[in-house]
Formats: structure tokens, sequence, C-alpha cells
């Protein structure tokens, strides 16, 4: 019997021991955003534990936990994500943002009313999907080995445009270059041992589909061919007239608009959107998933992983 039970001791053991190695291993998940502040004016900050306060300037996503503080001069708009209510927030007022809710600390913050189209459900579905891809993983390789991975994917199909022509894909390793072919047509990258990606803007004329791959080199030779081409289909001016028409309806709503440019294909000009965001706002954390996704999506692994890391430690400051 007391062998039994030393034995049964140790399996507890060792599964605590997996369970907290799993655990290191995966980051916290968050829900979606609860609302929406938009129509920022005058003094609006907002803060994720009641102590460090961060400016609004533009239209902020608001989550579970967060606080807002508005000035004298300060006043905006909070929109429910998930039944489109609006409300106003005046001066000198402060809320905090509940699960499914907001409470008003003080100040005035009107009832809610209807506001048409608010309802951002496409968004938070992507939210919810992107958390997947902030776990950190461990690998038997080191940080080298997995920049120096040669075989380097593209994303299966794009959208490229004249303000937006740029084909992307991971730099696999500093002495590596690249053949890309287009339509059979061939053009040698040299290497970029410092680019933490590699960017070729295309110059094309013709509308509509094209294969292109991108074969790795060394100076022996090809180290890595696709198995199969990917496709980009390219808009004309006229066409991205349209699409850049249709972004202006989401105001300085970033996130909305890299939506919208992903439900086009345009999923560069997307991840371009998201980093010129994030270095503007850096301590925006809890949207990061988001970026994070769209190098997954893009097939940038050394930069979804580097993002995940940043994401993940953030989420330990803030817990």
């Amino acid at each position: 019997m007391k062998m039994k039970m030393r034995i049964n001791t140790l399996g507890l053991g060792v599964l605590t021991t997996l369970l907290m190695l799993g655990m290191s291993q995966l980051s916290i998940a968050k829900a979606p955003p609860v609302a929406k502040l938009v129509q920022v004016e005058g003094m609006i900050e907002y803060s994720r534990n009641g102590t460090r306060w961060t400016k609004v300037r533009r239209t902020k996503y608001l989550f579970a936990g967060y606080q807002i503080r508005t000035g004298e001069d300060g006043s905006g708009k909070l929109i429910n994500q998930t039944t489109g209510m609006a409300q106003e927030l005046g001066s000198n007022s402060k809320i905090e943002i509940l699960t499914d809710s907001v409470n008003l600390i003080s100040g005035n913050l009107t009832e809610p009313k209807s506001e048409s189209g608010s309802i951002f459900q496409s968004l938070a579905n992507k939210f919810a999907k992107a958390q997947r891809y902030t776990t950190v993983r461990r690998s038997v390789n080191t940080g080298d080995d997995l920049r120096c991975d040669n075989k380097v994917r593209t994303i299966s199909s794009l959208t490229l445009s004249p303000l937006h022509p740029d084909l992307v894909w991971r730099n696999a390793c500093p002495e590596f270059s690249y053949r890309l072919i287009i339509d059979g047509e061939v053009t040698d990258i040299a290497g970029q041992s410092t680019s933490e990606m590699i960017r070729f803007p295309v110059t094309i004329s013709e509308a509509g589909e094209h294969s292109y791959r991108v074969e790795v080199m060394d100076n022996d030779g090809t180290v890595y061919i696709p198995r199969k081409d990917s496709m980009f289909n390219w808009i004309t001016a006229e066409d991205e007239k349209v699409v850049t028409e249709a972004l202006s309806v989401y105001g300085d709503d970033v996130f909305e608009q890299a939506n919208y440019l992903e439900s086009k294909g345009l999923y560069v000009a997307a991840m371009d959107a998201y980093r010129e965001y994030f270095q503007e706002n850096p301590d925006d954390n809890d949207m990061r998933p988001l970026l994070i996704k769209s190098y997954n999506d893009l097939k940038l692994t050394n930069l979804k992983q580097s993002e995940a890391r940043l994401y993940n430690a953030a989420l330990e400051e803030d817990y």
C-alpha cells in the first residue's frame, strides 16, 4: 500500500510539473474588447489598473477592467461592441469598463441609445481567432536556427495595388539571397542581413491574377524551392480608389480599416497599418494579437514570435 501511495504521489508531481510547463507556454487569453471610444475630444486618459494613465488621442478599444477619465475639456462617445448601443461621456467624468457594460464612477454618462452600424462582430471574431497565435512555443532549436530556416513560405493568395505593391516574406538568414519568379520571369534579390523581412515592390500593368514563388539561394545554388506557386491579384488604380474611399468610412479606426483591407486581400497593406499604429501606440498591448495574426497570415514567423513574446511579457506585467 505504501509503495502504491509513493507511486501515485510521484505521478501527481510529474503531472503538476507538466501542467505548469504547459501553462508557461500559453498566453493569457483575453476576451474581445467590450466597448469602443470614438469622437475623442480634449483631455481623455485610460488606465488598465487605475494607477498608470495614458492619453487617448484617437479611437480606442476598451477591455474589461479599463478605466477612463476626462478632463474639463474632455468628451467622447462609448459604443458597446456587443449591443451597438452608444453613450455620451462628458467632461470631468470617470468610468470603469465591466465585462458587458460600463460603470459610471463620477461625472456624466448618458443613457444608452441605438447607434446604427456600430456592431463590430467580424472584428470581434478575428480578435478571438488571433488569440491562438499569441502562444510562445519553446523549440529544441536556438533562435539562430529558427531565423536561418531556409524554408521560406509565402501567403498563398493576396491582392496588390499601385499604392500597395509589395510582396513580403521572411528573411531566412543573412547569407541567403532570393530568386523571385513572377509569371515565369526571374528577378534575383540580394541578401539583406539586417532586414526583419524582405519586401519587393511589384511593377506590373496587367490587372488580374499572377503566379509567383520565392526560391532561396546560397553561394552554391538553390537551397529551397516551394512545392507550388502562390498567387497575387493586381488591381488597377481605379479599383484601388474604391478601396480608399471605403476606408474613409472608418475614420481614424485603424483596426476597422485593417479589417476591411484584409477582407479585400490587401494583407500587406493591413500589416503596414497595424505596424504604424503600434509604433505610435506601443502601450496598446491588448490589441496586439491582431498584428500577430497579420504576421502569421503572411508567414512572417520570426516577427510573429517576436511580437508574441512582447505581448506576453506585457501581460505578465499587468497581472
